[in-house]
């Protein structure tokens, strides 16, 4: 059987020394080589021609984690902790992630992956949840504690497609994000809420693998609920 190519997104920085970077997690490529993918870095500033060009070569798509999408895309409030926007990145997800809907290519959003497609969809997020949602949780884990760190629930609906794939209604997540997502559009199904009513999961009913997360599965390898998205997406890429 040949492994799949997994794309995964990615962000633009300066390393120390003030010299252009590719910025991408290593967690969410050893993650996909885990689950049996070959993990290919998709460069934010890819022109057009470019990224269409690489997208049929790809199975599968990892929308990953990342800085925030520019507010001005979904008219959101203003926030002063809004921070990290990368246009080139906006600009390239959002047409990217419409098409993989329509071609129905596998896809899997986390965090900002998981806000990107509600974003593309003509969904809306929360700038800041603490000051937007009333009786919010604390989702911005603080920086000093291993990204890891379990800090609260979610419950999965019955019968969605992640809770097949989970196999348990209630799951124990990380959560490093101060945005979340707001008005949702109608393509796509709501399947996990944390306890403060914040939704935590989406997918698409009509797609053989098309769904985003909020928390961060590729920062605990050795959950074997975790691991087994990672499986999911990469097994439905390689049909």
């Amino acid at each position: 059987m040949v492994s799949p190519l997994i794309g995964i997104t990615s962000s633009h920085s300066k390393n120390k020394f003030g010299l252009p970077q590719v910025h991408l997690m290593r967690t969410y490529i050893d993650a996909i080589i885990k689950a049996g993918g070959v993990p290919v870095i998709i460069p934010s500033e890819l022109p057009e021609k470019s990224w269409k060009l690489l997208y049929e070569k790809l199975d599968g798509i990892l929308f990953s984690g990342g800085g925030d999408i520019d507010p001005k895309i979904f008219n959101g409030e203003a926030h002063p902790t809004v921070s990290g926007i990368d246009y080139d990145r906006d600009a390239l997800e959002i047409p990217l992630v419409l098409q993989a809907i329509e071609d129905k290519k596998p896809f899997f959003g986390i965090c900002r992956g998981f806000q990107i497609l509600n974003v593309a969809l003509g969904g809306t997020l929360y700038t800041h949840v603490s000051d937007q949602l009333k009786n919010s949780l604390e989702h911005s884990t603080a920086k000093d504690l291993p990204r890891d760190t379990l800090v609260h629930e979610v419950k999965i609906e019955e019968e969605s497609h992640l809770a097949k794939i989970l196999g348990k209604p209630i799951l124990k997540v990380n959560s490093w994000h101060h945005q979340g997502v707001k008005d949702i559009p109608p393509q796509l199904k709501i399947v996990a809420h944390s306890p403060d009513g914040l939704v935590e999961a989406m997918e698409l009913n009509d797609h053989p693998f098309g769904m985003a997360v909020q928390w961060h599965p590729e920062w605990m390898p050795e959950d074997k609920s975790m691991q087994a998205l990672f499986k999911a997406f990469v097994e439905a890429s390689g049909k």
